[in-house]
């Protein structure tokens, strides 16, 4: 038997008119699988026109005169709806019915847009496979949690009785939708999946479970646990901001440094007017930043922005690298996220030594690939890398210099985009159409190293533009094989690893490269740009620049200290404004 889903006049996914949130200057926010919310992608600057509190004339509004310097206006991205991204449709099941329930999830998978999945999901529209998707994993997740309610019996304990009366499907709708849809239920939005579990367990012979599977069903797949409702309400101090309710802050906070759906105490908090304050809003996402679930949010974060996630299925040439196996690069993503982890939670230190950093964590493994003494035992040990091979943090790591190389050869192109794009946030244009990027023929009697080759490359004006920005990055790496071992020959030639930034300077290894960066504000601004863009789900709009300078200023003031970054962003009008749904 499959039964039709009714919430209040919606089905499955389609728009509902039941949101809570209206206001009569937008209209009534609905939600839709065509979600395209257009946050920020366009970079689009403010709106023309004399800037707040001037009257276009030279003079503000008290008649005085002005500096002649716009105002610069804050301008949020616009409201709207962003898709859970699997990890945080996994932890908040996990959350909700606990762990065989989101070991049984099976969302669809991310799609990234500008380079970040938060993007995809705030931009792209869900397929018609990806919502059969969501319903088989929503069906496989309340199946679960039926068969060990623990968890669920945790949030509503009448769940655990011998036999609960219908009156426990109502709980249910009020106590564990209220924190799967992030936000209390009207009772038009209780009544139907009331209704659902009623019909079900009639159905199903009385059996109260049969009905609360159904149940379970429909509030995992409505559009008020798989999308995350982000419109806000009119700011009375600014008509053109809407600030984010104190429901949806609690839970834009949650999944940001949690990964998952809001915990009752964070909704109590926030229904109760303790979460309206900067300094409410601090206190809350310190105490956060102490959960466990923080650090395996921040590890998935730079998983995906460092494309940690991809090493597992690299090819390497089996015949040259016959040590590149699935330890290996589970060990090269480990060391990354281990050196992560040190520096932002057990120093709570410079986020900026993940450059520059003169120590790592090996197994033996990845020992014997630097080179050095394997530690005891089979895990783990901090170490100090080798000065002679020029290696520092990131950029001397295995992870880095194997995910942006060929199967046989080297990537400077490979490398140093990484290092422009996601080190340094610039926008690096595709080759223009009909270009040739293969890299000239080589002469057999006469063989090249990889910097020979792409040098002869570069001369070509069409490529030499990029080229130039990117290769130099790439050939300081060159001592650095295609999975990271250190090497002074490239097929059986001298590298040469010196080269010139042009925007940074000489550089001729990755220690080179990091002191550079390291130095450069850039790096600085690119940190919280990142969090921006992979977190908040939008690229930054010109509107927000001066609240990014502020956060880069305040980051810079307390030591680039990230764990205090995390809690500045989320007391920032960044953060907690958006501007109207779109």
């Amino acid at each position: 038997m499959r039964l039709v889903l009714p919430l209040g006049g919606c089905l499955l996914l389609a728009a509902c008119s039941s949101d809570p949130v209206t206001d009569p200057s937008i209209g009534t926010a609905t939600i839709s699988t065509t979600t395209a919310t257009g946050t920020g992608s366009s970079g689009d600057d403010a709106s023309a026109g004399p800037p707040t509190g001037s009257s276009g004339d030279g003079t503000d509004s008290s008649g005085e005169p002005t500096t002649g310097e716009p105002e610069e206006v804050f301008e949020p991205a616009p409201g709207g709806l962003r898709r859970l991204q699997s990890h945080q449709y996994v932890g908040s099941v996990r959350y909700l019915f606990g762990d065989a329930a989101a070991g049984a999830a099976a969302p669809p998978d991310d799609y990234s847009l500008h380079g970040f999945d938060a993007i995809g999901a705030a931009e792209l529209s869900l397929q018609e496979s990806a919502i059969e998707q969501l319903e088989a994993s929503a069906r496989a997740v309340a199946v679960a949690a039926v068969a060990d309610r623990s968890t669920l019996g945790g949030h509503v304990p009448c769940v655990l009785e011998g036999d609960p009366g219908d009156s426990c499907y109502d709980a249910v709708a009020v106590d564990l939708g209220r924190l799967a849809w992030r936000r209390p239920l009207t009772a038009e939005e209780v009544a139907p999946l009331v209704a659902i579990a009623k019909d079900a367990r009639a159905w199903g012979g009385g059996d109260f479970g049969v009905g609360l599977q159904y149940e379970l069903m429909a509030l995992l797949q409505s559009p008020y646990f798989i999308y995350l409702v982000e419109v806000g309400e009119p700011d009375p101090d600014d008509p053109d901001v809407r600030r984010l309710t104190a429901t949806e802050l609690a839970a834009r906070m949650s999944f940001f440094l949690l990964g998952q759906t809001p915990d009752a105490e964070l909704l109590a908090a926030a229904e109760a007017g303790e979460l309206v304050t900067d300094d409410d809003v601090r206190a809350v996402a310190e105490a956060m930043l102490a959960r466990p679930e923080a650090r395996a949010t921040l590890s998935t974060f730079y998983s995906e922005l460092f494309q940690l996630r991809d090493l597992s299925t690299l090819n390497k040439n089996n015949d040259l690298f016959p040590q590149f196996t699935p330890e290996l690069t589970y060990a090269m993503t480990y060391e990354t996220l281990r050196l992560i982890a040190d520096i932002v939670w057990e120093q709570d230190g410079d986020f900026r030594t993940l450059l520059d950093a003169d120590y790592t964590f090996v197994n033996p493994a990845l020992a014997s690939l630097y080179g050095l003494p394997p530690p005891p035992g089979q895990g783990f040990a901090r170490v100090d890398l080798p000065a002679e091979q020029g290696r520092a943090g990131l950029l001397g790591q295995a992870s880095f210099l194997a995910r942006f190389a060929h199967p046989a050869e080297t990537s400077p192109t490979r490398r140093g985009l990484f290092i422009r794009t996601k080190l340094l946030c610039e926008k690096v244009p595709p080759p223009p159409p009909g270009v040739d990027a293969s890299l000239p023929t080589e002469d057999p009697n006469k063989p090249q190293t990889m910097k020979q080759k792409l040098v002869q490359h570069m001369e070509d004006p069409s490529c030499s533009g990029c080229h130039t920005l990117l290769d130099p990055f790439g050939f300081a790496l060159e001592n650095y094989d295609p999975i990271g071992a250190f090497r002074t020959l490239d097929g059986g030639l001298a590298i040469d690893p010196s080269a010139n930034i042009p925007d940074l300077g000489e550089v001729a290894s990755a220690r080179d490269i990091a002191d550079l960066l390291v130095a450069d504000p850039r790096v600085t601004a690119c940190v919280i740009k990142n969090f921006v863009r992979g977190s908040l789900g939008h690229l930054e709009r010109s509107g927000e620049v001066a609240v990014l300078d502020d956060l880069e200023a305040e980051f810079v003031a307390n030591d680039h200290r990230l764990q205090h970054l995390l809690v500045e962003l989320t007391a920032s009008p960044v953060f907690r404004a958006v501007g109207a749904p779109k």
